[in-house]
C-alpha cells in the first residue's frame, strides 16, 4: 500500500513537472509559430494584396512598410529602444502588367517583400519588438491599408562565443485593415488563405479607378446610340431603350450617376419625349440621374446617343431596345476597347446586349451601337408579285392600240386614191 501510494505522488509529480514545461513551452510560442536554427535562421516577410474590380488595369505604385521600434525584452524606454537596431521599410511594387487572379469580379495581386531581418546585427540575445505599418500614398481611388502588426523577434546565442542568431519570429495583430482593433496571432511566411507562398501578415488595398473627366463629348466609359436606316425609316420617331446599371465591386455605396442625351458631339435639350422622369441640368446641360441596380428607360430617335459619364472601371451594364413594328434591329458592341461585335435582331422584336451576363465597363472605350432598319415598301400599293401581270397588260393593249392607229390610216391612205 505504501509503495503505491509512493507511485502515485511520482507520478503526480510527473505529471505537474509535464504541465509546467508546456505552460513554458506555451508562454515562448505565444508569439508566433516561426522558428530556426543556427544554420537556418527564422525568417519572416510582409505580403502586399491590392484589391480592384475586374477589368481594371494595375496602378504602378510601391508599397513600402515601416518599422517602429517599441521594446526589448519588455522594456519600452528610450535608453532601451536606443539600443534596438534599425530595420529598414521594405516594399512591394506593382505595374500594370500584373494581371493577379480573379475571383468573384475582384482581380487580387499578390506579392511580397523580400526577408525582414536578414543582414541586422543584434545587440544582444533578447525578444526586439517592432511595430510595423503601411506608407499611405496619394493614389486616387485607393484605399490604403491601417492594418498594423507587432512582431518579436527572438535573438538567441549561438555556440561560438559572440555569435547570436534569430531562433523564432512571433506577430500579433494590432490593428485590421479598415483600422478596426485586431487581435490573435499570425504566422509571417505561409498562409493557406492567400494565393501562392506568401506571407499570413497581410496588408490588404483595394483600388477603383474611376476616370476624372466627367465632360459628356469626350466620355468613353459607355455610349448608347441609335440609328435609323431604310427607304421608309422614320427619323423622328422615338425607340425605348431600358438600361441598367450594376455596381463595380469595391464601390462602398449605391451611387447614382449622370447620362447625357447627345446629338452629334453635343449634349440635346433633352424633353419628355426623351424621359418621363425628372431631368436636372449641370453646367453641360440636362442629364438624367441613374441609380445603380434600378433599370431605366430612355427613348432616342435617329442621331441622338447616351453619353454615362464617372463610371468606375468593373461596373456593368445591360440595355434592351423594345421592339418597334416594322425594324429589324442589330447592334454592334465595343467592350473595353477590343473589336466591335455585331449581333442581328428579327423583325418586330426586341434586342438585348448584356443578358443574362451584364457586360463589364473596362477602362477603355465602350459602346453599344443600335441600328434600326425598316422593312421596304412598293410604292402605290402595286404588289411585285402581279407586276410581270400587269406588264402583259400593257403590252395587250399597246398592241391594240398599235394595230386600230395603223388601220385608221390605211384607210384613210385607201380613201384617198
Amino acid at each position: 500500500m505504501k509503495r503505491y501510494k509512493t507511485l502515485k505522488v511520482f507520478l503526480s509529480l510527473a505529471l505537474a513537472f509535464v504541465l509546467c514545461l508546456g505552460s513554458m513551452t506555451t508562454v515562448f510560442a505565444a508569439p508566433g509559430p516561426i522558428s530556426g536554427s543556427e544554420n537556418a535562421p527564422a525568417q519572416a516577410v510582409i505580403t502586399k494584396a491590392l484589391q480592384m474590380p475586374d477589368g481594371t488595369v494595375t496602378p504602378a505604385e510601391t508599397f513600402t512598410f515601416t518599422f517602429a521600434k517599441k521594446d526589448v525584452d519588455g522594456d519600452s524606454s528610450t535608453g532601451a529602444q536606443g539600443t534596438m537596431p534599425l530595420i529598414t521599410s521594405k516594399t512591394v511594387a506593382f505595374t500594370a502588367s500584373d494581371t493577379g487572379t480573379t475571383t468573384a469580379s475582384v482581380k487580387t495581386v499578390t506579392g511580397d517583400t523580400v526577408s525582414l531581418f536578414d543582414g541586422v546585427t543584434w545587440p544582444h540575445a533578447g525578444v526586439y519588438t517592432y511595430t510595423v505599418t503601411e506608407s499611405a500614398g496619394s493614389t486616387a481611388g485607393m484605399t490604403y491599408s491601417q492594418a498594423s502588426y507587432d512582431i518579436s523577434v527572438y535573438v538567441a546565442n549561438g555556440s561560438t562565443s559572440g555569435s547570436l542568431y534569430v531562433e523564432a519570429i512571433g506577430t500579433t495583430i494590432v490593428l485590421k485593415d479598415d483600422g478596426t482593433a485586431g487581435s490573435g496571432k499570425t504566422d509571417p511566411t505561409t498562409s493557406t488563405s492567400v494565393t501562392g507562398t506568401y506571407s499570413a501578415m497581410v496588408f490588404t488595398n483595394s483600388y477603383v479607378y474611376t476616370p476624372t473627366d466627367v465632360d459628356p463629348t469626350a466620355n468613353d466609359m459607355l455610349s448608347i446610340s441609335k440609328t435609323v436606316t431604310g427607304t421608309y425609316g422614320d427619323k423622328t420617331k422615338y425607340f425605348p431603350f431600358t438600361v441598367t446599371l450594376n455596381k463595380a465591386e469595391l464601390v462602398p455605396d449605391t451611387p447614382v450617376y449622370k447620362v447625357y442625351v447627345m446629338e452629334g458631339n453635343s449634349v440635346a435639350a433633352a424633353t419628355s419625349a426623351n424621359y418621363a422622369g425628372t431631368i436636372s441640368t449641370d453646367t453641360h446641360g440636362n442629364y438624367i440621374g441613374v441609380t445603380v441596380g434600378i433599370p431605366i428607360t430612355i427613348n432616342l430617335k435617329h442621331g441622338q446617343w447616351l453619353s454615362f459619364v464617372g463610371l468606375p472601371v468593373g461596373t456593368t451594364y445591360s440595355v434592351t431596345e423594345a421592339a418597334a413594328d416594322g425594324y429589324t434591329p442589330s447592334v454592334s458592341v465595343v467592350e473595353n476597347g477590343a473589336a466591335a461585335v455585331a449581333t442581328s435582331g428579327s423583325l418586330n422584336t426586341a434586342l438585348s446586349v448584356g443578358s443574362p451576363t451584364p457586360v463589364i465597363i473596362g477602362a477603355n472605350k465602350n459602346s453599344a451601337a443600335f441600328t434600326n432598319d425598316y422593312r421596304d415598301i412598293t410604292p402605290m400599293g402595286i404588289a411585285l408579285d402581279n407586276l410581270p401581270f400587269i406588264l402583259m397588260i400593257v403590252l395587250a393593249v399597246s398592241a391594240l392600240a398599235t394595230y386600230i392607229i395603223v388601220k385608221s390610216r390605211k384607210r384613210a391612205y385607201d380613201s384617198e386614191r
